[in-house]
């Protein structure tokens, strides 16, 4: 996935550019049911239940148009300190850049990316109330509400070969790095390359070939994937659009896993598990789905993704299969509401761990009840699931708060 799909370019509200825009805010919340990276002194994993504290947030977003060129930007950075004092106080900072230019009518360059730190899944970062923007900066990151630090930046180039189609190339890199020394860090690089044509006014017909290779630190294994699909995007109508990939993907995978032993190997070594290595190579089928309406002060979106995902630190390369729908709407000058929600699905290609699944939900608005003064409120939901029962969590967020921002137009937090 990249910036290129529909309504995740940086500084975009409503799927449209917007000029650019700060806000400062400050919150007080209410956290149930995060699941740091512990276990208490019995082997049980800690759950940290009814912590209220407050937040601070700094933000940005919106986009600079020049003649030939555009900028967009989206920051957000959030504080929390949860009273009494938690050990899961801490921040949240995610940046996303995106630069094109168009140096002749035949050339076409774009460089973007996007970093930050998440410090747990729940609200908008492990949501999908902030949409996800390349490889790594996906719902998902993080199974546990453990501090994860991520980047990923890359460079394409569009040739216009004639009046109907254009061939692009391009590549980024990535990497991810937990906190804990418990969970798989990731570097990794991507390739592709597609051809577009349009074949009528409301349509355009192509191919992608992508190529992902990734490491994970330690012994944990490394993974090669080679995707090819087809393309079509289309304008419905007036106000349907629909962008449809479908395809396949090879995925070669090495790596460690355990196994047990012979019972006479126990008896004479006393060790019941041993180290073997595991080579597989597969293929899924592979698509993206995505539509998106557009009213006069909302869009609607939906999107489905059956792809590869490098993983969330425990579950490593993996099978990702999601669906999600998000509503922005803004009525007034005074009033902008968003929500959003979806689900993900895990299975894991190599390491033979059970399947994970993740839902989530969240709904918020923002009332300006003075001149550059906004009441704001958000409240998230986040379930996970693993099918062996072992393992099933519910938590939630609920905020309420103040935030100064600037602007005649109502503030879009998402």
């Amino acid at each position: 996935m990249d910036s290129s799909v529909p309504g995740t370019e940086a500084g975009t509200r409503g799927g449209d550019p917007v000029d650019l825009r700060f806000y400062a805010g400050v919150s007080g919340i209410y956290d149930t049911g995060l699941q740091p990276f512990a276990v208490d002194a019995k082997g049980n994993l800690v759950v940290a239940k009814g912590l209220y504290g407050e937040e601070a947030t700094l933000g940005a977003y919106g986009t600079h148009l020049w003649e030939h060129a555009r900028l967009g930007l989206d920051y957000w950075g959030d504080f929390r300190h949860y009273a009494p004092s938690n050990y899961l106080s801490g921040t949240d900072q995610r940046l996303a850049l995106d630069y094109k230019v168009q140096t002749s009518k035949r050339l076409l360059f774009e460089v973007k990316g996007a970093g930050g730190i998440f410090s747990d899944g729940l609200g908008p970062f492990g949501g999908y109330s902030i949409p996800a923007y390349g490889i790594v900066d996906q719902p998902g990151l993080t199974l546990f509400d453990d501090r994860v630090y991520f980047g990923e930046g890359g460079a394409s180039v569009t040739y216009v070969l004639s009046a109907h189609t254009a061939a692009t190339v391009g590549g980024k890199g990535f990497i991810t790095r937990y906190r804990s020394a418990g969970l798989a860090n990731l570097n990794g690089y991507a390739l592709r390359g597609s051809l577009q044509h349009r074949a009528s006014r409301h349509n355009t017909v192509g191919a992608l070939y992508e190529r992902l290779d990734f490491e994970y630190s330690g012994a944990f294994g490394q993974f090669t994937i080679d995707t090819l699909e087809g393309l079509l995007e289309s304008q419905l109508s007036r106000h349907w659009t629909l962008d449809l990939r479908a395809g396949a993907f090879l995925a070669q995978v090495q790596g460690l896993h355990q196994t047990p032993v012979d019972p006479v190997i126990t008896a004479l070594l006393g060790v019941t598990t041993t180290t073997a290595t595991y080579n597989t190579e597969r293929v899924f089928p592979a698509g993206e789905a995505y539509a998106s309406r557009k009213f006069r002060k909302a869009l609607l979106t939906f999107s489905y993704i059956r792809y590869v995902t490098p993983g969330n630190g425990v579950y490593l390369a993996s099978r990702n299969e999601s669906g999600m729908a998000s509503l922005s709407y803004s009525g007034t000058r005074k009033l902008s509401l968003s929500a959003s929600g979806g689900a993900f699905v895990y299975r894991s290609i190599g390491q033979g761990l059970q399947t994970y699944t993740q839902a989530n939900g969240g709904a918020g608005f923002s009332y300006e009840i003075l001149r550059s003064l906004h009441l704001t409120a958000r409240y998230d939901l986040r379930r996970q699931d693993i099918s062996s029962l072992i393992y099933n969590r519910t938590s939630y967020r609920a905020t309420l708060g103040l935030t100064f921002s600037p602007g005649i137009y109502p503030l879009r937090l998402r």
